[in-house]
C-alpha cells in the first residue's frame, strides 16, 4: 500500500482537485450504508483517511451511536483528528485492515470507502472485518470493481489486482463469512 503517497496528500485530501469526487463517494456511502444499517449502535470506517464519512455519519446518526475509523496513514489520521472538534464521540486510530486494533463482535456496521483497492491483502482485511462485526452486522464496500466498462481496462492495467471482477470480489467475502446482500451504484463513472 502507498501509505506515504497518502501521507502527502493529508492535508490538501478534502480541498485539492479530488474533493468534488470525494465528497460526492463520501455522501453516496453515507446514503448506502443507512440503507444497509439504519439504527447501527456502533460503526467502523476502514481506511477512514480524514474521517469525512464519519463526520457525516455523525451528524446523520443519533448522539449514542459510537464512531471509529482506522487508516495506516499517520498523517491522515493527524488531520482527521484535527477536523473532529465538534465530534468527540469519533475515534480515529492508526491501523490496516489486515490489524484492526478491535475485539471480536465490536461493531454493527463496517464501512470501507475507496480503500480496498490499497489494502495489502484484501482476503485478510475482510477476514478481519468479519471478526470485528457482529452477527447480524454489515459491511459496506465502496470501491472501483472490474465490473462493466471498468472490466476490460482493470485487465490491461497495472492494477488488475487490486479491482477484483464481481465473482472474485464474491469468492473473497465468502472464504471470510461474509454474503454479499446487494450491489449498488454509489458513483457513476460513465
Amino acid at each position: 500500500m502507498a501509505v506515504d503517497s497518502f501521507d502527502r496528500r493529508a492535508r490538501s485530501y478534502e480541498h485539492d482537485w479530488r474533493s468534488r469526487f470525494h465528497a460526492q463517494v463520501v455522501a453516496g456511502s453515507a446514503e448506502v450504508a443507512l440503507w444497509a444499517m439504519p439504527h447501527p449502535a456502533t460503526v467502523l470506517d476502514v481506511g477512514c483517511g480524514t474521517g469525512a464519512l464519519l463526520r457525516t455519519l455523525a451528524d446523520r446518526l443519533p448522539a449514542r451511536v459510537a464512531l471509529s475509523g482506522v487508516d495506516p496513514a499517520p498523517a491522515m489520521i493527524e488531520v482527521g483528528r484535527a477536523a473532529l472538534g465538534a465530534y468527540p464521540r469519533v475515534r480515529l486510530a492508526q491501523a490496516a485492515a489486515e490489524r484492526l486494533p478491535f475485539g471480536n463482535a465490536a461493531f454493527d456496521l463496517a464501512i470501507s470507502t475507496v480503500s480496498f483497492a490499497h489494502w495489502a491483502d484484501q482476503p485478510a482485511g475482510l477476514a478481519e472485518i468479519a471478526r470485528v462485526l457482529r452477527p447480524g452486522g454489515r459491511l459496506v464496500l465502496v470501491d472501483l470493481f472490474a465490473i462493466g466498462w471498468l472490466r476490460p481496462l482493470a485487465a490491461l492495467g497495472r492494477r488488475r489486482d487490486r479491482m477484483p471482477t464481481a465473482a472474485e470480489l464474491e469468492a473473497m467475502l465468502a472464504a471470510a463469512r461474509l454474503a454479499p446482500l446487494a450491489w449498488r451504484r454509489v458513483y457513476d463513472l460513465g
